[in-house]
């Protein structure tokens, strides 16, 4: 070996001892020629298994692995040294423990004449902070978990007073009343509407944060959507002298397959929004449609207004959840901030986006966009859309339904009882499912009116027995009637049994509307057995 070899293989062992990482390199036979010192560190019972005569690496490794499972059968010793060997033979990363407990990563790779160099990393830290971040991310879906059941436990101890208040105000509204006691009731509808609305928008971020809120597209009028927008928010415009107006794009579809409900959600939170911090001029609603690639369209529906405006500091925090344009937005305007946070997040749901430009003193301008699919239907719109509500209470007053009621709360079966009495409803009341189960055994009912959350014997409990019981009321119809409001109650109410589902506080309308439904699917349902 020549003077400039000698010196540029000192250089060579110099430069690998100086690697934060282990380096060696192997013969044919898998004995170790050249090594660093930081790989002899890092695997002391390898080398002294080199040192005591083993012929090749899994001869070596068996020897190694013997030694850090003492006591241990040797079948499991020599199925982990062949697995190693495997890996080596792979040229796949493996890990082992070093002697100070660190977590080493070892990867083989191969060379001319059958010789394998392998490098060795110290990846201690890296599995820390994996498993820190696994950690902090178990923590997280348990908190997100945490929240969501206390909201739905919340959203259900709420919603049954609230039940009461807007039920009895719902009867009270249909009695006689002077000016001034219906100017007191409109108010306190009014409050628990809003109430309500502020419930919904926090229960809807907690439903799109925990990943447990659908999208349901169908197919669906824009056009009369967005009319049927400009008709609610009419009259509170003209209370601030302001005009709303709605225009099309020409080249907006009549039809489209989208979430009718969520965007009429998005829409309204925003024209709601122009509407409030709008003193004077006008609020304009502008949609239009770009069609896609792949044959759906992405509709943009403008809400501008000439409110005051904002600047751009205020914007870049617009869209975040209870944030409002300044700190006396809340007690001026009322709201929460979720409003446009919400907005925001369904339409990212639905393939869009939402954002907002603004000038200080020129008016605002918000844009929600979303991907509508082509429509394969023509639903019908206007009036035909909604059952005759007049039809309906008609038909329920002539039938003179035997219903059986199920709750365990006083007020809500008043409640159900006074909207339903003046329908020739026959009431029986039951305060728990295994009272209900009685009823059933002893007299015949056309409908059943079921609380979900009772002592005694739930709901669920009670729709089981009912659907395996083998008498004649096995098959009556079941409306759910219940405070769970979370995104997916409905469904699973249905896929125990329940013909149909309503949730607190109840409105007159909704419960006859969804009583004839059930009532018409029951009768269509005898007539095809018949």
């Amino acid at each position: 070996m020549t003077a400039d070899s000698e010196t540029e293989l000192k250089l060579l062992r110099e430069a690998l001892d100086r690697l934060p990482c282990g380096v060696s390199v192997y013969d044919p036979t898998g004995r170790p020629i050249l090594h660093n010192d930081l790989t002899r560190k890092r695997f002391p019972a390898l080398f002294e298994a080199y040192d005591n005569g083993a012929k090749d690496l899994l001869q070596a490794q068996t020897y190694a692995v013997r030694l850090a499972m003492p006591g241990a059968p040797e079948e499991n010793i020599l199925a982990v040294a062949k697995h190693l060997a495997g890996c080596v033979l792979k040229g796949e990363p493996y890990e082992v423990r070093s002697p100070d407990n660190g977590v080493i990563q070892i990867t083989f790779r191969d060379m001319s004449d059958g010789r394998r160099v392998a490098i060795s990393m110290d990846i201690t830290e890296q599995r820390r902070r994996e498993k820190d971040l696994q950690k902090a991310q178990e923590v997280a879906i348990a908190a997100s978990g945490a929240k969501s059941t206390f909201l739905a436990n919340m959203s259900h101890e709420i919603r049954t007073p609230l039940n009461g208040i807007m039920g009895m105000a719902q009867v009270l509204e249909s009695t006689s009343l002077d000016t001034a006691q219906r100017e007191f009731l409109s108010t306190i509808i009014d409050s628990g509407k809003t109430l309500m609305a502020l419930l919904n928008d926090v229960l809807d971020l907690s439903k799109i944060e925990a990943g447990k809120f659908d999208i349901v597209p169908g197919d669906a009028s824009l056009h009369h959507m967005l009319r049927r927008q400009v008709k609610l928010w009419k009259p509170r415009a003209e209370e601030k002298g302001l005009e709303l107006s709605l225009s099309f794009d020409a080249d907006l579809p009549a039809y489209l397959s989208f979430d009718a409900v969520r965007v009429q959600q998005c829409v309204s939170n925003l024209v709601s929004n122009a509407i409030k911090f709008t003193a004077t001029g006008s609020v304009d609603i502008f949609a239009s449609a770009k069609q896609l690639p792949d044959g759906s369209h992405l509709v943009e529906i403008r809400v501008r207004d000439t409110g005051a405006g904002m600047d751009e500091e205020t914007l870049g925090r617009l869209f975040q959840p209870f944030s409002q344009a300044d700190e006396t937005t809340s007690r001026k305007h009322g709201g929460t901030g979720l409003g446009l946070s919400i907005t925001r997040r369904l339409a990212e749901l639905m393939g869009g986006s939402a954002s907002a430009t603004s000038e200080p003193g020129r008016g605002s301008t918000f844009r929600v966009s979303f991907r509508g699919a082509q429509a394969r239907s023509q639903p019908e719109t206007g009036a035909q859309a909604r059952p005759d509500v007049g039809n309906i209470r008609e038909s329920l007053k002539q039938s003179q339904l035997r219903v059986l009621l199920v709750d365990d709360h006083p007020i809500n079966r008043q409640v159900a009882s006074l909207f339903l009495r003046p329908f020739n409803m026959q009431i029986t009341e039951a305060v728990n499912g295994a009272e209900a189960l009685a009823a059933l055994k002893r007299d015949t009912f056309d409908l059943v009116l079921l609380d979900m959350h009772m002592p005694v014997m739930d709901g669920p409990t009670a729709i089981r027995h009912i659907r395996a019981s083998d008498k004649p009321w096995a098959n009556i119809p079941v409306l759910a009637l219940t405070a769970d409001a979370m995104s997916g109650d409905r469904e699973r109410y249905l896929a125990m049994g329940m013909n149909g589902y309503l949730s607190k506080p109840l409105a007159e309308r909704d419960l006859l509307s969804e009583i004839a439904r059930v009532r018409a699917g029951a009768e269509a349902r005898f007539a095809k057995a018949g």
